[in-house]
């Protein structure tokens, strides 16, 4: 049987610089995905996050090998995927250089979904999977595929205030435009007549009242 493309086996990967210019339309994000088993919890940051299904829901994580989640993943079977504001580079910096033996999460408030991953209070969202495949590919990284029990908007992308992740205040609300000034109406003058010279019976008359 002939193959439909009879060089196919001998394709080669291309080099990334290649074809970095159509590979960058694909859409990426700031994402963290955490996991957690028993006292132990961890997280790693993500770019490549996508849906695989619309029923049941379904998500798929790719992350790069070595990861500290690998075990807490298989023993807990769940892992969250949870978003970050784009603007947000302290929380993302926490989790993309990290110390073996140190917990990113230490010094800051989570909350946890009801599979018991943790989630960064800074997050705009998350997604609670429970974990379906995990897919060992021939390259830097490994794909998760999760079905979704759980998802949350905890902020809204579009407040500006929120996603700059500023909790703890309030959102300023816009100041009110100036209002101008209104000016008293002006007074119309009324024209002062010219005078005229004193006629001769006015002169007569000043004289006699003297």
């Amino acid at each position: 049987m002939i193959p439909r493309n009879r060089h196919a086996l001998d394709w080669v990967p291309a080099e990334r610089s290649d074809v970095a210019p159509v590979l960058d339309r694909i859409p990426t994000g700031s994402f963290i995905l955490t996991s957690g088993h028993a006292d132990v919890r961890a997280g790693v940051s993500v770019q490549w996050v996508q849906q695989c299904s619309s029923s049941p829901p379904m998500v798929l994580v790719a992350v790069t090998k070595g990861h500290v989640l690998s075990p807490l993943i298989r023993d807990s079977r769940a892992f969250a995927v949870c978003q970050l504001d784009p603007a947000d580079r302290t929380t993302a910096r926490a989790f993309d250089l990290q110390t073996p033996g140190i917990d990113p999460f230490i010094g800051a408030p989570i909350d946890r979904t009801a599979s018991g991953c943790p989630v960064p209070a800074r997050a705009i969202g998350y997604i609670d999977c429970e974990l379906a495949r995990h897919v060992d590919i021939d390259g830097d990284c490994e794909v998760y595929v999760g079905i979704v029990h759980h998802a949350s908007n905890l902020l809204d992308p579009r407040d500006v205030a929120s996603c700059l992740c500023e909790r703890g205040e309030p959102a300023r609300k816009p100041a009110a435009p100036a209002v101008p000034a209104r000016r008293p109406p002006a007074i119309a003058k009324k024209p002062v007549a010219a005078m005229r010279p004193p006629t001769r019976d006015a002169a007569k008359s000043r004289g006699r009242a003297r």
